[in-house]
């Protein structure tokens, strides 16, 4: 489904997006996958708790989280806390895949 693909890239997108934005400030960029949670269902979460509104994303109407691994923090020197994925699921059973590695790389499947 062109939904399932487009969350997928989604998703991939944001984990790319957060590892610039920690290579570029300096600062960890963690990532949660948290459905529902504050109108959203991953969101970016910094040490003080905060997850502002530009850093949280809901995935489309029928799309939903299959399975996930860790939560991935990019750190500034442009690696990934652990290596995972992350499996999305559409109405009909169809799953793609977001992996990330520890070297940094992002891929979808």
């Amino acid at each position: 489904s062109y939904q399932l693909k487009g969350a997928t890239e989604n998703l991939a997108a944001q984990l790319r997006l957060a590892r610039e934005k920690a290579m570029a400030t300096g600062t960890d960029q963690p990532m949660h996958w948290a459905p529902g949670f504050m109108s959203s269902d991953y969101h970016i979460h910094f040490a003080s708790g905060y997850v502002p509104p530009t850093g949280k994303w809901k995935l489309p109407r029928g799309i939903t989280f299959y399975t996930w691994g860790i939560h991935p923090t990019m750190t500034r020197d442009g690696r990934i806390s652990g290596s995972g994925l992350v499996i999305l699921q559409d109405t009909r059973g169809t799953r793609d895949t977001v992996s990330f590695l520890t070297s940094g790389l992002v891929l979808t499947k």
